[in-house]
């Protein structure tokens, strides 16, 4: 999939490595959404290909056969493994022992992180020596959503390169030809709702995501009888992650509002209501925020935090109504 806004990345990477001014540890950050890993995955390839055309890697040399076929010896990939919560030190570890070896293929190593942000304390502890004393041949390449959730002394041994969402025409165009088949609406709502972030955006249409906020907005409009069951909680609980991100999403849109902010490109917020307390609407804002935080970490019981949420929206509404 070609994504245009990182060109420009990919021929400053470029140069720098050609230049030997590429760090052997770079910290990719941004939103979820803009690119990150994919211009990682690039990096690791061009870092890898045994020869390279420019700014690409050739995709014909042995090299650039192995990761297509995803079996290159000299890569490895750092991920949660299926059965925890974040990456554990013995991960950091192996990883650490494979690339102090010799390369197979060409002179290079790569150790590339899709989340660094999941290390916990004891894998990024002993990351960091490798950071401090990285073998020859050796690169690390992270990415990272949320850097500042990264200690501070993984972060200054990092070549730090931070990626915001491209000019929203740019994202736009590309929305359109990737989801040529959803109306012009529905995606510019998407765009706006998924901060620009095109891949997220284009998440949300494709995976039935955007559905799913309507859904959910449709719930917080109607009478607060409508609201109270137990079904709807069951339903709401199945992605607990997803339904805090939403509500934060909406409720986002609602203090917007409340500053005089327009949301006329997103059409479906018209129904929202903007006449409620700032304050109000703002701690329900961060308490979405903190359950989406704690659903994602595997706390258990979502659906008395979003029963309890959902009470103070039933409050919050009745006394607008009483007004």
């Amino acid at each position: 999939m070609s994504l245009p806004w990182l060109e420009a990345h990919k021929n400053a990477l470029h140069e720098r490595l050609e230049a030997g001014r590429l760090g052997h540890a770079p910290l990719i950050q941004g939103p979820k959404g803009v690119g990150k890993r994919e211009l990682a995955r690039w990096l690791a390839e061009r870092i890898l290909c045994l020869n390279p055309a420019g700014p690409d890697p050739c995709g014909q040399c042995r090299a650039c056969e192995l990761m297509a076929s995803g079996t290159h010896p000299d890569f490895f990939g750092i991920d949660i493994p299926e059965d925890r919560q974040s990456i554990p030190v013995d991960a950091i570890r192996g990883l650490i022992e494979k690339m102090q070896l010799t390369p197979s293929v060409g002179a290079a190593r790569v150790g590339l992180f899709v989340d660094a942000d999941a290390m916990n304390r004891n894998a990024a502890n002993a990351l960091l020596k490798t950071l401090e004393e990285p073998a020859p041949g050796a690169w690390l390449i992270l990415c990272s959503d949320q850097p500042a959730s990264l200690p501070a002394t993984i972060r200054s041994r990092c070549q730090q390169l931070a990626l915001r969402p491209p000019p929203l025409e740019t994202a736009a165009r590309w929305l359109s030809e990737i989801c040529s088949e959803v109306d012009e609406e529905s995606r510019s709502a998407a765009l706006v709702l998924a901060g620009g972030a095109p891949l997220a955006a284009c998440a949300m249409l494709e995976h039935g995501e955007f559905e799913r906020g309507l859904s959910i907005l449709e719930t917080l409009v109607e009478p607060a009888s409508d609201r109270r069951s137990g079904k709807l909680l069951d339903e709401w609980q199945h992605d607990a992650a997803g339904t805090w991100q939403w509500l934060a999403r909406w409720l986002a849109l609602i203090m917007k509002r409340l500053r005089g902010v327009s949301t006329v490109d997103v059409p479906m917020a018209a129904r929202l209501p903007a006449d409620l307390p700032a304050e109000r609407v703002a701690r329900l804002w961060e308490q979405a925020l903190e359950g989406r935080r704690t659903a994602s970490a595997g706390s258990l019981r979502q659906d008395l935090s979003l029963g309890k949420w959902l009470l103070e929206w039933d409050a919050l509404m009745e006394s607008r109504s009483r007004r």
